[in-house]
């Protein structure tokens, strides 16, 4: 207020050196004004203030209707009733908080999350990766969010606490601590055919698929294994969770049934997810009566790993030499065909590894099967060819002179190996598989 006289006083202060009115005065108090003519007048001034502690910050003082009573303010945020974070998926977690019930002069607009590797970040520190309501605003409520962290395999800190935003800016409440790990890598293996969609949390897939094995043929005189499934290798592609994928698993080639001329498995089945990656199944073994055994011109036998061939040497009797079956391939290998007790290469492998995502190390798939023996000589010294790691499937073994007999083997499910040839009827290749890892 402006210069006043209050009554009372000896002195000749007047009206004309006053700046403060009768309505700058508090009720009942008397004074010499601007406007009080050189006489004492009655203040009029009267203080409604109706503000109560509550609504006042607390530790800040005020004035209602008593300019002679200083009140402090008592307001404060509501605290949360309970706070949690929980693994939800890669690195997806899925905090839940429980609202304050309703009271006076404690309020509530929402919660703010900060989260650190190294420790709780409490209101300052840290980095901030929520602010709001949630998704349930109701007094005593339980309320949540899902928050994308950085890093799968990870412990995060995390600070929540309550804020309300006010004239001036916002005010914070008291502040809840917990822990918090992600999810690590998530290795998915399908084995059939079907569908797959991406959970949230995860942005990057390695991929691995193998084609299904191709059938082992039969021949009364010469025969090879099937080839194993190709592989295919795709890394680091980028996702997005909700993304449906369609797996396709590739079928094993059917083996040939019994037949005295040229005769020939099936090629197995492609394996392939969404056109992301795809594998060619290996070709199905072959067989070339009376002919040259030399097989390797891509007709038949090829793949992931070449499958064994059988080829007929010359002789008679018991100058006639040994009918081997020839061995399948491994890990990308070719083949064997056997000529004069001697080996060479047979069906041509993909030439690289057929272990998961290209490594080093791992599970081997994709072997070719083995070749059978011929059914025409051997004089007792045949022998069978054998399947190559990663599923092959085994050669036959059946000769006229000599009563030891062995069948051959279908490629194992899920590998994608060859199935093995023989005399007698051709083994089919082993299904395909696909392979997922999700980061």
């Amino acid at each position: 207020m402006g210069d006043i006289a209050i009554s009372g006083g000896a002195g000749g202060t007047g009206s004309d050196e006053c700046t403060a009115r009768l309505s700058d005065v508090p009720a009942g108090l008397k004074a010499v004004t601007a406007d009080s003519n050189d006489e004492a007048g009655v203040g009029t001034m009267t203080m409604t203030g109706n503000a109560q502690a509550a609504h006042v910050l607390a530790g800040e003082t005020f004035y209602t209707n008593n300019y002679k009573t200083k009140l402090t303010g008592t307001m404060t945020v509501n605290s949360l009733l309970s706070f949690s974070v929980a693994a939800y998926s890669g690195r997806r977690v899925l905090a839940k908080w429980q609202n304050p019930n309703q009271a006076a002069g404690k309020p509530f607009s929402g919660v703010i999350i900060r989260y650190s590797t190294s420790g709780y970040p409490g209101t300052t520190g840290g980095t901030q990766i929520y602010k709001g309501a949630g998704n349930n605003t109701a007094a005593g409520a339980w309320s949540q969010a899902y928050l994308d962290m950085p890093s799968l395999n990870t412990t995060y800190y995390f600070s929540c606490y309550p804020y309300v935003t006010i004239g001036e800016g916002e005010i914070n409440g008291v502040v809840r601590n917990v822990t918090c790990k992600t999810s690590g890598e998530l290795n998915k293996t399908f084995t059939a055919s079907g569908s797959y969609t991406i959970p949230a949390g995860y942005t990057k897939m390695d991929l691995f698929a193998v084609g299904g094995g191709g059938g082992g043929c039969s021949s009364y005189s010469q025969s090879s294994g099937g080839g194993g499934g190709y592989t295919s290798t795709t890394l680091g592609y980028s996702v997005v969770g909700g993304t449906t994928l369609t797996i396709i698993v590739g079928s094993g080639g059917a083996g040939a049934a019994y037949n005295r001329t040229d005769s020939f498995g099936t090629d197995g089945g492609s394996s392939s997810i969404s056109g992301i990656v795809s594998a060619a199944g290996g070709r199905g073994g072959g067989s070339k009566t009376g002919g040259s055994a030399d097989m390797r011109s891509g007709a038949y036998c090829n793949g992931g790993s070449g499958g064994g061939e059988t080829n007929q040497n010359s002789g008679s009797g018991a100058d006639m030499p040994a009918y081997k079956g020839g061995n399948g391939g491994s890990d990308g290998g070719n083949g064997q065909v056997s000529y004069n007790w001697q080996s060479y290469q047979g069906c041509r492998g993909q030439g690289r590894t057929t272990r998961a995502y290209g490594s080093k190390t791992g599970t081997l798939y994709s072997g070719g099967g083995g070749a059978g023996d011929s059914s025409s000589g051997g004089y007792g010294n045949n022998s069978q060819g054998m399947g190559g790691a990663g599923g092959g499937g085994n050669g036959g073994l059946i000769n006229t002179y000599t009563d030891k007999q062995k069948s051959a083997t279908a490629g194992s499910t899920n590998t994608g190996g060859g199935g093995g040839g023989s005399t007698k009827g051709g083994q089919p290749g082993g299904s395909g598989i696909v392979l997922m890892k999700l980061y």
